[in-house]
């Protein structure tokens, strides 16, 4: 390739750095602090019983940070590579407003002191609290304006409303007019139909798209797409297999019913629109991963100006695997236009790098 790889949703592993930048007032009076007071737990599908097989990898007991980043950015040769959290996957889970806002700044300057200072090739996603909107817009505006932000992180499970809701159009309203990116992520797997199961494979494996489906859909249906025509938001972490699902059922379901509309308060798709056009449109970006063998199909029929290369590094896989992927993107049975747009250029779109 004689192009260089966007990262489009790796993650930092928060420390116990992070408690510095808490305010000053709760530090004082709490000499205790860990991480189960920070935040609460992701769900309870992830306590114990279950661990990764990679001993590279997090999961594996390997510690990462700033310069263990910027040796894996060396390594895969990458030009950028954008940071999402980890612990920070739960902040929709925290039930205080006051404590989600405080919790979000002191991990918005964490990151920006302790990774994107060292280097510009790493960018930072925000943590947001839509707990408290009209706060969540002034952070959202700060982490944008002043410490440099490419965009921010809404979890896709824990919040009271889905992310179509109105209470949250006022972020979706300050993105468009800065021209940021937002990216939902999976991670919380909890009230989907997944919590009686009693093994953890399966529920990894099916919560992370099944969240982003029902996040997606609550936004397109209840008018998030129709009324910030020019915001831009990612899905990652599901993989790329469930968008053509997500087409051919709802336009299925499109067809043979009709919405009510009560003195014009619906706000999604018309009669003659088409579902699966909301895929199609330039505001819609879906992370993707190297063993994904239905990519060419997905290609085929959303569009190839959709699909994000993500590495999910540190987690699950360790930097070998990381090549190894790559090199199954670049083997795969797509034109060489659509390899540049997954690995490169619709990451430069999406986050405007």
């Amino acid at each position: 390739m004689d192009y260089q790889i966007i990262d489009a949703d790796g993650h930092v592993i928060e420390d116990d750095s992070l408690f510095d930048y808490l305010d000053a007032s709760y530090r004082a009076q709490d000499h205790q602090l860990s991480w189960d007071r920070l935040f609460p737990s992701l769900d309870f599908h992830h306590i114990g019983g279950h661990s990764t097989r990679n001993k590279k990898s997090f999961g594996g007991g390997q510690r990462v940070g700033p310069k263990e980043w910027l040796e894996f950015v060396e390594m895969a040769d990458l030009e950028f590579a954008v940071l999402y959290p980890t612990k920070g996957l739960r902040i929709g889970n925290i039930s205080h407003p006051d404590w989600a806002c405080l919790v979000a700044r002191a991990y918005n300057d964490w990151l920006h002191d302790r990774y994107l200072k060292h280097s510009p090739r790493l960018k930072g996603m925000a943590l947001l609290a839509l707990q408290d909107v009209d706060e969540a817009v002034v952070e959202l505006r700060r982490a944008i304006t002043e410490l440099g932000f490419v965009g921010a992180m809404l979890p896709s499970r824990g919040l009271p409303f889905d992310l179509g809701h109105k209470s949250y159009w006022p972020v979706y309203a300050e993105a468009e007019r800065l021209g940021c990116a937002l990216g939902v992520h999976g991670g919380a797997h909890h009230s989907m139909g997944l919590d009686t199961f009693e093994t953890f494979v399966p529920i990894h494996a099916l919560g992370h798209p099944l969240s982003l489906i029902i996040a997606f859909t609550g936004m397109v249906y209840h008018g998030v797409f129709n009324q910030f025509p020019r915001l831009r938001m990612g899905f990652l972490e599901g993989g790329a297999g469930w968008v053509t699902f997500w087409m051919d059922r709802l336009d299925r379901s499109h067809s043979y019913h009709l919405e009510l509309n009560l003195r014009g308060k619906y706000k999604g798709p018309s009669v003659e629109d088409v579902p699966s056009d909301y895929i199609k449109k330039g505001q819609v970006y879906i992370g993707c991963e190297g063993n994904e063998e239905g990519l060419p199909y997905q290609i085929q029929r959303a569009g190839n100006y959709h699909f994000l290369f993500a590495s999910d590094f540190p987690h699950e896989i360790g930097p070998d695997d990381i090549l190894h992927e790559i090199e199954e993107v670049a083997e795969a049975p797509i034109s060489d236009a659509d390899k540049r747009a997954v690995l490169r250029e619709n990451a430069k779109r999406f986050y405007q790098i």
